[in-house]
């Protein structure tokens, strides 16, 4: 796994609404691939910037302590929409980018006041003037940021296009200023330095030392005025809000959504749980909507036709349930779910984001909605076996949408492939099923010395590492493993592999309880299930009935090199899994998607 990788998993420093959301569609024109290259190299040139400027502070060398400034300045900007994981860890500690600036500030008039010179401290001076001045701009952009946030409306939001509805364009300009390295602020402040470091070599009262104190009361008058025009277009935005929101509300009346797709999940877990919906949900004749409850899902949301409306607080979900919507759907247990469950204008309907024998697929709260719709009879019994007793009319049988593009039967593959996608730690003890930190290292190292005639791919839940630092070294030594082995080996992240991707081009999955494993049930292939508890295959299959057509590894790999001969050979539980297929994923006569589509019309005409 790469430093940056590592560093990200680490988690950020938590961020307003605001800023998240102008990060999910920065409105800058810096191209990304130039910002993420420098986001790469943000740290270092820091860290390298600081230190030149110190050394040129004690060597009396200004001109190199500019030069420094300016490199590191400029990398912080163009870094600034790539969100790098590396500013993310300077955020964590406290060092934001306001700090990271007035850090360069103060060594720069250090080495101005160094120079030998008569004029030097009167231009050291001057600079530091302006910088006072250029912080005061600078942290009061975040002020003002928040201020039209906690009154702004609802918004419309595009997702993964540079091109939004106009007012959220509106916002989005306001809340950027006060997100990461201002570039007015940064021009007005190379302009300060460059003038402080030229008068400081001129003699005293020069025309050149005169100008430079002239354009240094002009640099502070043009900071101010940056900073009164950012504070009137938040004082116009906090004024129009009630009609922003009526725009909003006609036009998505207009639009006659029956239903709604209510995303509200952990930071930025719509990447992996509301995107596997959305080509469903495409493919629906009926019109929709997504409200979004939380800016960090935005930037990995993917491209929809059902319009996305990006509501935070509670009076936003009251003010956008609009008289055409009959069912609202849910994917995930979210804390905030009770904020639109409250309401009983709407039919609401659980449809979660995976099927498996995790605990968490039958959940008490569960009771708390209309209708759970599943894949398969095996989810249905999950209830009972929980002690969670719910009547047969609550639940609606679907299948899984996602899946029903998958290719079944033997892949072809010129060497075999095999995927081993571990899932995570969970976020309880009860639902800490995987193998990863426990026996991945030692399974990925066998297959490598005893099967070179496989491809091993790695593919590990994108939450791994949310609270075991094992994990992040366990992914880390697999990663690095793979990639010196070469030759076909692959981690699936580097190609940017989605989970089909991997899953179609797999001849055998090793997996965990996970919905991965339940999943690629559709392709009819073998599946072989780590038991990392090592418990006896009667009670494992007990407490996980789906995996009664797995073939079972145990934490110290026994059973690995027998199970991976039959599933290559004569696959004696290729039958068991044709029917557990039909169990776990559903036997819908039409299609998933069919299926669907069908209980959809059944809900949105019922009301």
């Amino acid at each position: 796994m790469s430093r940056g990788r590592a560093i990200e998993n680490l988690g950020r420093a938590p961020v307003p609404e605001w800023e998240e959301l102008a990060r999910a569609a920065w409105p800058g024109k810096v191209p990304l691939a130039v910002a993420a290259w420098c986001g790469r190299a943000n740290l270092t040139l820091l860290l390298l910037g600081l230190l030149t400027q110190f050394v040129a502070g004690w060597a009396h060398l200004p001109w190199l302590s500019l030069g420094a400034w300016v490199v590191s300045s400029v990398t912080d900007w163009l870094s600034t929409r790539a969100d790098p994981p590396t500013s993310r860890l300077l955020d964590l500690v406290g060092i934001r980018p306001q700090v990271r600036g007035l850090l360069r500030s103060l060594l720069a008039a250090s080495a101005v006041f160094a120079v030998v010179a008569p004029n030097a401290i009167t231009a050291a001076l001057s600079y530091v003037s302006v910088v006072l001045f250029v912080q005061l701009a600078w942290y009061l952009q975040p002020v003002l940021a928040t201020w039209v946030s906690r009154s702004a409306p609802a918004l419309r939001f595009e997702p993964q296009s540079a091109e939004q509805p106009a007012a959220t364009a509106r916002h989005l300009r306001i809340y950027a200023r006060g997100a990461g390295t201002n570039p007015v602020i940064l021009a007005i402040e190379v302009v300060a330095l460059v003038e402080a470091t030229l008068a400081a070599s001129v003699p005293v009262g020069t025309n050149a030392a005169l100008l430079g104190l002239t354009l240094s009361g002009a640099l502070l008058e043009t900071a101010l005025i940056y900073l009164g025009w950012t504070a009137w277009q938040a004082h116009t935005a906090r004024r129009d809000a009630a009609k922003m929101y009526e725009g909003l509300v006609d036009e998505m009346t207009a639009k006659q959504p029956s239903f709604l797709v209510y995303v509200s999940l952990g930071a930025r877990q719509s990447k992996y749980i509301a995107n596997q919906w959305l080509p469903a949900l495409d493919a629906l004749t009926q019109q929709g909507m997504l409200l979004v409850r939380e800016a960090s899902q935005l930037a990995d949301l993917g491209a929809t036709r059902h319009p996305v409306v990006y509501a935070p607080s509670p009076r936003d979900v009251e003010r956008m349930l609009l008289p055409t919507l009959r069912v609202a759907f849910y994917l995930a247990y979210g804390e905030r779910n009770g904020q639109l469950q409250r309401d009983p204008r709407l039919l609401h309907i659980m449809l979660l984001h995976g099927d498996s024998d995790k605990a968490t697929s039958a959940n008490n709260q569960a009771r708390g909605v209309d209708e759970v719709w599943v894949a398969g009879p095996a989810a249905m019994e999950r209830y009972p076996a929980a002690g969670i007793q719910m009547g047969r009319e609550k639940f609606a049988v679907i299948g899984r949408p996602q899946v029903a593009e998958l290719p079944i039967g033997p892949t072809g593959n010129e060497h075999p492939i095999l995927l081993y996608a571990p899932t995570f730690e969970g976020y309880y003890d009860q639902t800490s099923y995987t193998s990863l930190d426990v026996m991945g290292v030692r399974l990925v190292r066998q297959l490598l010395r005893k099967h070179p005639e496989m491809r091993v791919w790695f593919r590990p839940h994108p939450a791994s590492g949310v609270y075991r630092p094992s994990m992040l070294a366990a992914i880390t030594e697999i990663s690095t493993m793979l990639r010196q082995a070469g030759d076909g080996h692959l981690v699936t992240a580097d190609e940017e592999l989605t989970l089909n991707d991997c899953l179609t081009k797999a001849d055998v999955l090793i997996s965990d309880i996970s919905s991965v494993a339940t999943d690629y049930l559709y392709t009819e292939r073998p599946v072989l299930t780590c038991n990392p508890q090592g418990m006896a295959q009667a009670d494992f299959v007990a407490e996980f009935p789906t995996q009664a057509s797995s073939y079972l590894i145990g934490p110290h790999l026994e059973g690995l090199e027998q199970a991976l001969e039959l599933a290559f050979g004569e696959d004696p539980l290729a039958p068991a899994r044709l029917a557990m297929k039909k169990h776990v994923l559903g036997d819908t006569p039409d299609g998933p998607q069919a299926a669907f589509e069908g209980h959809v019309a059944r809900v949105t005409a019922a009301r």
